[in-house]
């Protein structure tokens, strides 16, 4: 896969001293973040930049108005998601580059060009840019709530459904494919099944990131398992990652019985058992009901996106989905 942004990733302990020599020659910086991160680590960052910075909190931002001080030259987002898609919004819409300086491992956005919306209760992406540099400081990191660093585990392991679906959609409806970018995710996705370490977590993250930008579309990192947690976004309230977790083992038990996938449900459970991630409705709150009108809501997602579902392929009703979860104790 060839280069492309970020140009620059720093990743360790205490590397956001690093953040004032990226800068190079951008000297007022627009820094976006939250109250309890500003309250934790504003004046030290201020003090570490030594130039003009202004700071925007993520409350005070108005998606209707996209006006910044004519002098800024950079977005930092220094911060979660919100923070960070933020400051992409506004890196495209004022022609600027950013930077992302995550303080939660809890996504795969933080490299991408794309950023989360929310509108009427639905979620949705908005093409940006991708940053030109990453900072990830494993110490402020390593601080942020265990919760935040399970879905972005979910964020990851998703990837046994999606690239499978992937390689369906583009053998049975022709979608478009990239066989780099299929190895690229695959050998983030297999760092992550296989070592339990933090960094690894981010550069995955960062990687598949950089493959959505570099393929100009989500669905190397996004199927059916997307789909269905963005339909449950109207009802539920759970942290995106763990949803689309939640979700990925059942695409996994039709893509497998179609024989598309390398990956079983069950190892899948297992995996995410092991680490206290919910794999039952009851965990995540949902009547099964619900959670089968979802599951019809987000074949309609994949159909208006032009994407191929494995549902679809195998023409799963209503009591095969019921027997499938059963079987895998959902």
């Amino acid at each position: 896969m060839s280069s492309a942004d970020p140009r620059t990733v720093i990743i360790g302990e205490g590397v956001i001293v690093r953040v004032g020599d990226l800068l190079g020659e951008y000297r007022h910086p627009l820094i976006v973040t939250d109250e309890q991160v500003y309250s934790r680590y504003g004046v030290s960052v201020d003090e570490l930049l030594g130039i003009k910075d202004e700071w925007l909190m993520v409350s005070q931002y108005d998606a209707g108005s996209k006006g910044i001080k004519p002098d800024i030259d950079i977005i930092l987002g220094f911060g979660g998601g919100r923070s960070i898609d933020i400051a992409k919004l506004l890196a495209r819409d004022n022609g600027l580059d950013w930077m992302a300086i995550p303080t939660a491992a809890s996504h795969d956005g933080i490299a991408s060009d794309v950023a989360s919306v929310s509108h009427n209760g639905y979620r949705y992406s908005e093409k940006c840019k991708s940053p030109i540099a990453v900072v990830g400081d494993l110490s402020i990191v390593s601080e942020a709530p265990p919760r935040l660093r399970l879905a972005g585990i979910g964020d990851i392991i998703c990837k046994t459904s999606s690239l499978a679906e992937w390689r369906l959609g583009h053998e049975k409806f022709d979608e478009p494919f990239d066989d780099g970018i299929f190895s690229f995710v695959s050998k983030a996705l297999d760092s992550v099944l296989n070592t339990d370490n933090l960094e690894t977590l981010i550069r995955a993250q960062i990687d598949c990131g950089k493959a959505m930008s570099q393929f100009g579309s989500s669905r190397p990192c996004s199927g059916t398992e997307h789909a269905i947690s963005h339909a449950m976004d109207r009802d539920a309230c759970d942290l995106h990652g763990l949803q689309v977790a939640f979700t990925t083992p059942l695409c996994l038990h039709f893509l497998n019985e179609v024989g598309y996938s390398k990956h079983s449900a069950n190892s899948v459970i297992e995996f995410m058992r092991k680490r206290g991630m919910p794999t039952s409705l009851g965990e995540m709150s949902i009547p099964r009901n619900l959670f089968l009108e979802n599951i019809h809501h987000a074949l309609r997602i994949m159909e208006k996106r032009g994407r191929y579902s494995v549902l679809k392929h195998a023409n799963v009703s209503d009591q095969e989905i019921g027997h499938a979860l059963i079987n895998l104790n959902y």
